[in-house]
C-alpha cells in the first residue's frame, strides 16, 4: 500500500536534474489509441484520460504579474455511457464590472474516429463555444466536442490567464479523476523572483519528479528561473466511496502558496505565514480579532442569563438558546464576522457571525472564552504543516472546564452546545489565542445512535401486524428533528412511508421532536406483507424486517485511504414475534458475536424462544471514528458477517 505523500517541495535547492520530453503533438493520435476497446488497467472503465498535460508559466506586464497555465487533454470514449464526458466545462473568475478578471484564450479541440481503416478528425468550430453566467462572479466556457460515438478519442486545449490581485497561487494540478489516468504530467517555471511552497499530497507515488535551472523572460528580459516536471502514470480512477469526508482529501494532487517575492528595486514582500503569524494576522484583524474584543454588544444578553441561570452548563445552553431562537444561520460559513450589530438586527447570519456573538456572551459571562477554527468535512482537512489560512472555513468557541477543552457551537439547534455538529468533525482545529494557541483535537462528545423496536403478531397467512417504535439519539436524532422541522409531519411521515413500501401505517405518532435533550420517538400501528413468504404449511419470517443491513457499505477489495465514520455508531434492533396457532420453529438463527480489533467495534445478534414468542435482539457498536487502510480488510469482513446474519429467516411450520 502506498503511504500518503505530503510533501514540501521548496524552491531553493540548487541540485540540477534534468526534465523528460514527454510532450505529444496536438492533434496527433496513434490509431492503436482510436482502434482500442478496453482500457487493460481498467476493464470495467467507460472512458480513460489518455493524456492530462498542463504548463504554468509567470509573466508581468502592465506593473501586473500574470500566472497562465496551458492545458492539453485527451480522452479516450469507451462506452456509450461516457458520450457526456464530451461535454467541456471550464470556470474562470470574471468578477464584478471593472474588476480584474481571468481570461481563457487558444481554445482547440478535435473528435478523432476510425472509420474504414483511416483516422479522421472532426475540428471543434468557434461557434461551439459559449460563455455561461455561473454567478455574479463566475462563468465557464463550455464546449461539446464534434461527432463522438464510442470508439473516439477526444482533445482539447486552451491557455487561462490569471492575474496575481486574484490568486497569488498556480492552480492546484490533480492527478486523479473519475475516470483512470494513464499519463498525468504538470510542468511549472518559476522565476527567481517569486517563491512558492509546492505541497503534494494523496496516495499515489510520482513517476517523474524532475527540476533544472533554467532562464524564462520576465517583464521582457531574460531571468533565471527554475522549471519542475511532475508525472504520475496510471492512476486509478477516483472512487468516491463510503465513509469518506472529500474527495480532495484523497486525490493525489500539488497545491502552490506563494512565500514571498524578492525582486530588488521592484517589490519585495513576505508573504509566508506560520501558525504564529496566523494567529497574530488573525487576532489584529478587524472581523475576526478585533470583533470579540468588544464584547458589549452582548451584555444585556449576559445580564438576563445571569440572572436566570448559575449553572455552568445551564449557561452555555441559556446563550445558545438565545441565538438559536433570535438569529437563523444562513448556511454561509467562514472566518469573519463585520457587524455583529447588523445580524442581531437582521435576525440572520453566517456561521462565523453566530458563533462570535456566542463568544462574546460567553466572554461576558465570565467565561475565558476563545475562537477555534476548523475546516468543515466537505471543505477539506487542513495542513497541520503549513499554516494555510484558506484551508479554514469555520469558527467554533473554545473553553477550558475543569481543565479540560470544551468546544461550543451555535448552529444546530437540536444539539447540546458542547456537542459539536457532524460537520465540524474533522481531524483538529487551531485555539486562535494570544499566549496558548494550538492544536486542539477535535473528538466526537456523542454517538450517531437509533434503537428499533418492533412487536408484531404473525397471521397464517403471512400478513405482521402490530406495533413498532423508532428512536433517534445523537446526531440521528439532530438530523431527525431538523428534516421533522423543515418537512413538517405529514410530509415526514409521507417519506418514511415511501422509504418502506411493505408497511402499511394506520397510525403514527411522533415524540419529542422539539427537545434538545430527549430522544426523538417515533411509534406506529401498522401492518407487513412482505417479510413472511407462506410456501404450504411453512413460513419463511425475515426477522431484520427492512431494518437489516443488506449490502456491505465497503465493496473494493482493498482501500489505500481511510475510512471516516464521522462519530460511533449505536444500533440496536429488538423484535418479539407471536407465532401463529399451531405453528412450531423448524429453524431459528443461530446466536453470533463479532469484534474488531482493539475495540473498534462490536456486532451482538441473539435468538431466543418462549412458548408462541420469539425474541431477536441485533446491537451493532461502532467505537472508532477512523480506520486505517490496513484495518479495511477486518472492518470490510466484519460487515460481511453481520450482513451475512441479518439475512438469516426464521422457518416455522404449521403442525407437528
Amino acid at each position: 500500500m502506498n503511504k500518503l505523500l505530503t510533501t514540501a517541495l521548496l524552491l531553493f535547492i540548487s541540485l540540477c536534474l534534468v526534465a523528460q520530453n514527454t510532450k505529444i503533438t496536438f492533434g496527433e493520435v496513434p490509431i492503436e489509441d482510436i482502434s482500442s476497446k478496453i482500457y487493460p488497467d481498467d476493464s470495467t472503465a467507460e472512458a480513460v484520460v489518455l493524456y492530462d498535460f498542463g504548463e504554468t508559466s509567470f509573466d508581468y506586464r502592465n506593473q501586473k504579474f500574470y500566472i497562465t497555465l496551458k492545458y492539453h487533454g485527451r480522452i479516450k470514449i469507451l462506452k456509450k455511457s461516457a458520450l457526456d464526458r464530451a461535454t467541456i466545462s471550464i470556470p474562470f473568475y470574471k468578477g464584478s464590472k471593472g474588476a480584474q478578471e481571468e481570461y481563457i484564450t487558444q481554445v482547440k479541440g478535435f473528435t478523432h474516429n476510425l472509420e474504414d481503416g483511416k483516422i479522421v478528425k472532426e475540428k471543434l468550430a468557434k461557434e461551439m463555444i459559449f460563455n455561461e453566467k455561473l454567478s455574479d462572479e463566475y462563468h465557464q466556457l463550455k464546449f461539446s466536442l464534434p461527432k463522438v460515438k464510442e470508439g473516439s478519442v477526444i482533445e482539447y486545449s486552451y491557455e487561462i490567464s490569471t492575474p496575481m490581485t486574484i490568486n497569488t497561487s498556480p492552480k492546484t494540478w490533480t492527478f486523479q479523476s473519475s475516470l483512470p489516468v494513464k499519463w498525468s504530467e504538470y510542468r511549472i517555471t518559476i522565476p527567481n523572483v517569486l517563491f512558492y511552497r509546492m505541497i503534494m499530497s494523496g496516495y499515489l507515488s510520482l513517476d517523474i519528479n524532475d527540476f533544472k535551472n533554467t532562464n524564462t523572460m520576465f517583464a521582457g528580459s531574460s531571468m533565471n528561473a527554475v522549471s519542475y516536471q511532475f508525472v504520475v502514470k496510471n492512476a486509478p480512477a477516483f472512487r468516491n466511496e463510503s465513509h469518506i469526508t472529500t474527495p480532495s482529501d484523497y486525490l493525489s494532487k500539488i497545491d502552490f502558496e506563494l512565500a514571498s517575492i524578492n525582486w530588488p528595486d521592484v517589490i519585495t514582500k513576505d508573504f509566508s505565514l506560520d501558525y504564529n503569524n496566523l494567529t497574530q494576522t488573525l487576532l489584529s484583524d478587524s472581523q475576526f480579532g478585533e470583533v470579540y474584543k468588544k464584547t458589549t454588544i452582548a451584555k444585556d444578553i449576559a445580564r438576563q442569563i445571569q440572572a436566570n441561570h448559575k449553572d455552568t452548563l445551564e449557561q452555555w445552553r441559556a446563550a445558545k438558546n438565545y441565538l438559536v431562537k433570535n438569529i437563523k444561520w444562513n448556511e454561509e460559513n467562514g472566518l469573519y464576522a463585520s457587524n455583529l450589530k447588523k445580524v442581531l438586527e437582521k435576525k440572520e447570519g453566517s456561521s462565523s457571525e453566530i458563533n462570535f456573538l456566542y463568544l462574546c456572551i460567553l466572554r461576558e459571562l465570565g467565561y475565558d472564552a476563545h475562537p477555534l477554527i476548523l475546516s468543515t468535512r466537505t471543505h477539506g482537512r487542513i495542513n497541520p504543516t503549513y499554516a494555510l489560512l484558506k484551508k479554514f472555513n469555520y469558527v467554533v468557541v473554545h473553553l477550558s472546564h475543569n481543565g479540560k477543552d470544551v468546544l461550543l457551537d451555535a448552529t444546530d439547534e437540536y444539539l447540546p452546545p458542547h456537542i459539536l455538529p457532524v460537520y465540524c468533525l474533522t481531524d483538529d482545529g487551531w485555539l486562535v489565542h494570544p499566549s496558548q494557541a494550538r492544536f486542539i483535537s477535535i473528538v466526537p462528545n456523542d454517538t450517531d445512535r437509533e434503537f428499533e423496536k418492533a412487536d408484531l403478531t404473525i397471521s397464517e397467512e403471512g400478513e405482521l401486524t402490530g406495533a413498532f417504535s423508532k428512536s433517534y439519539g445523537g446526531y440521528s436524532g439532530a438530523s431527525a428533528k431538523n428534516a421533522f422541522k423543515e418537512v413538517g409531519k405529514d410530509k415526514f411521515l409521507e417519506e418514511i412511508k415511501k422509504g418502506k413500501p411493505a408497511w402499511t401505517i394506520t397510525k403514527a405518532e411522533f415524540k419529542n421532536t422539539e427537545s434538545i435533550e430527549q430522544v426523538m420517538e417515533a411509534n406506529y400501528e401498522l401492518s407487513m406483507t412482505e417479510f413472511a413468504n407462506v410456501a404450504g404449511p411453512m413460513i419463511y419470517l425475515k426477522p431484520m424486517l427492512s431494518e437489516g443491513h443488506t449490502q456491505n457499505p465497503f465493496k473494493e477489495s482493498e482501500r489505500i485511504y481511510p475510512v471516516d465514520f464521522e462519530a460511533p455508531i449505536e444500533e440496536t434492533f429488538l423484535a418479539n414475534y407471536t407465532l401463529p396457532a399451531g405453528f412450531q420453529v423448524v429453524e431459528l438463527p443461530k446466536p453470533a458475536a463479532v469484534a474488531l480489533p482493539e475495540g473498534g467495534g462490536r456486532f451482538v445478534y441473539t435468538v431466543s424462544q418462549t412458548g408462541n414468542k420469539i425474541t431477536i435482539i441485533s446491537r451493532l457498536n461502532i467505537r472508532k471514528k477512523s480506520f486505517m487502510s490496513l484495518e479495511y480488510g477486518t472492518l470490510k469482513a466484519f460487515f460481511d458477517q453481520l450482513i451475512a446474519k441479518h439475512n438469516e429467516q426464521i422457518v416455522l411450520k404449521k403442525g407437528n
